[in-house]
């Protein structure tokens, strides 16, 4: 079994709802201060824009906003796994709580098109996908990294992509007809980053696939981080300061975000 989920316990509400950029609330240890909130934001084009950074103060506990890495490369230290990783430490450097997940070490069957409803749980099969379930209903933010093969995901992603097809399966309604039901009801930002060979890549068709996946798994799409590599060197990626700082930005705003999705 390969990863592994670590982080908070999940008890009651945490961290702050603050102004950006200023001080932290201080946790407080009555019920109001589950709801005690300061809507301050940034002034942009002469619009007042409400930032969540954190979340509640609660019961003198503190739990901060949880950002999942998903590596969809079987390069470990290439590219894609550098540019989730530079995600991940934009959105610690704000106080999240980050995670990283390389797929191809997870053992996940392929989705076998069962047609069985599998509530309770999200998928008959018990395997590694049980990791990136946890992720998707419990996390804040998803950060999914892959390398463009075909136009498309890496066998990796995509393999993971397909077991999400129940997080909203289509259900017979009284009169017949068929809606998709949406199980997930938290809602996620989401960054996704392509790394591609080609220097004439398009992206339009891996975008629409992970646009997809995104829509299934309730998540937001804030950013999407293309990277192109003609040389295909391992790890090229760290060189280029301006693609890191792009991805290290796009980490910090999925903690200082604004509430529009």
């Amino acid at each position: 079994m390969g990863g592994g989920l670590e982080g908070g316990d999940g008890r009651g509400l945490a961290g702050s709802l603050c102004i950006w950029g200023g001080p932290r609330v201080p946790p407080v240890t009555d019920w109001r201060g589950a709801f005690a909130f300061c809507i301050w934001g940034v002034v942009s084009r002469g619009a007042m824009v409400a930032v969540w950074r954190g979340a509640f103060a609660y019961g003198g506990q503190e739990a901060v906003v949880r950002v999942c890495g998903l590596v969809g490369s079987p390069n470990r230290g290439g590219n894609v796994d550098l540019l989730v990783s530079e995600v991940l430490r934009g959105a610690g450097s704000q106080g999240a709580e980050t995670l990283k997940l390389y797929l191809g070490e997870l053992d996940i069957m392929p989705c076998q098109d069962c047609g069985v409803d599998p509530s309770p749980d999200y998928c008959l099969f018990d395997d590694d996908m049980a990791q990136i379930y946890v992720a998707l209903t419990s996390y804040d933010g998803i950060v999914l990294g892959s390398p463009v093969y075909f136009n498309t995901v890496s066998a990796q992603a995509k393999i993971v992509i397909d077991r999400c097809n129940c997080l909203m399966p289509c259900v017979r309604q009284g009169d017949g007809s068929f809606v998709f039901e949406r199980r997930v009801n938290r809602r996620k930002k989401g960054v996704f980053i392509a790394v591609a060979g080609d220097p004439d890549q398009e992206f339009n068709t891996i975008q629409r696939t992970v646009k997809a996946f995104f829509c299934w798994a309730n998540i937001g799409l804030m950013d999407v981080i293309r990277y192109v590599n003609p040389e295909n060197e391992l790890g090229s990626v760290r060189n280029d300061g301006e693609k890191l700082n792009q991805a290290f930005e796009a980490g910090v705003r999925m903690v200082a975000w604004e509430n529009d999705i």
